[in-house]
């Protein structure tokens, strides 16, 4: 799930990084697994009849702009959700940092991957810029699609439509390269280490449950007070979510490096879904077009592009 954090301002990333596990509002997080994480993954309960051919054919969708699908996001949109524009280059009004609609960066690809699933050209497609808060909450939509790390609970099918899942997340670790934590290869070798989390979040409880140090965690109230602690050398390491991590390491802590990534090792893995408007009878046409970029590799291939791809080690038990 993504938190709200608070991020310095930047120059765009050509490649990189966010997403904050364990709570409620977008993030750069700031949007957050000994495989790396599966393109399309958990299985989440549709909440939607499965669709006809009929009823998915591209005449028969019901749009909010009739022959354009719109899709929201949150705004600014974070890598590596969103990139921003090559150098060069300026990103298209109001988008700041990630411009959704150049469809580079996970989020970017993957929405576009599912519009040509569901028989739309990129020139079909329009961006609308929609803060985080307002898409999860109850009431009609200005848009068809939203995608912005909105992590799958049933608490929020009660207000909106939520798809299967398309990205899986994983946690991992992130500590200073001249710290010994740097050179650590199995989630046991971890245990001798100070670790802290943001609290109330997956990360931390797989400090607690799986990793179970020596010593007790830290934990914090916003992820920047972790990454300060980890400057201070009050921690060794950090855990967060995998996409976080590549953030992190890229933009919030200098001489930061991403330890490895975490096995499930039995938690209950999140993932992240696309919202719809409450009963959308675009909701089992995403479904059925999420299923058909698993099934063809695409989806994989943009997962591995923007997130699994970027470098980071698996920790082994």
């Amino acid at each position: 799930m993504r938190t709200t954090v608070t991020l310095p301002a930047i120059g765009l990333l050509a490649i990189l990084v966010a997403a904050c596990s364990g709570g409620a509002g977008p993030s750069p997080s700031p949007a957050a697994p000994t495989e790396a994480p599966s393109a399309v993954v958990t299985e989440a309960p549709s909440v939607a009849p499965s669709a006809t051919a009929d009823a998915c054919a591209k005449e028969s969708l019901a749009l909010t702009t009739p022959g354009t699908l719109t899709i929201g996001a949150d705004n600014p949109a974070f890598p590596p959700y969103y990139q921003g524009p090559a150098e060069g280059e300026t990103a298209t009004a109001p988008w700041e940092f990630g411009d959704p609609n150049n469809g580079q960066g996970f989020e970017a690809a993957t929405a576009y991957a599912i519009a040509e699933a569901l028989g739309f050209t990129n020139a079909e497609v329009t961006w609308i810029p929609v803060p985080f808060n307002n898409a999860i909450q109850p009431g009609d939509k200005a848009f068809d699609l939203y995608l912005t790390q909105v992590s799958y609970s049933e608490e929020r099918t009660q207000a909106v439509d939520l798809s299967d899942g398309y990205f899986d997340l994983v946690q991992a670790v992130v500590g200073l390269t001249d710290n010994p934590i740097a050179n650590v290869t199995t989630v046991a070798g971890l245990k001798d280490f100070k670790l802290g989390a943001p609290v109330g979040t997956t990360s931390l409880t797989y400090i607690t449950d799986i990793i179970a140090p020596t010593a007790d965690a830290s934990v914090y109230d916003t992820l920047d007070a972790a990454i300060q602690a980890i400057t201070a050398k009050q921690i060794d390491g950090v855990v967060v979510d995998l996409p976080t991590a590549f953030f992190i390491t890229a933009v919030q802590l200098e001489g930061g490096k991403i330890v490895g990534s975490l096995p499930s090792a039995g938690q209950d893995v999140e993932h992240f879904s696309v919202v719809l408007d409450k009963g959308s009878p675009l909701t089992p046409c995403v479904n059925e077009a999420i299923a058909a970029i698993t099934a063809d590799g695409s989806l994989a291939a943009i997962t591995d592009e923007w997130i699994t791809g970027q470098g980071a080690p698996t920790l082994t038990p």
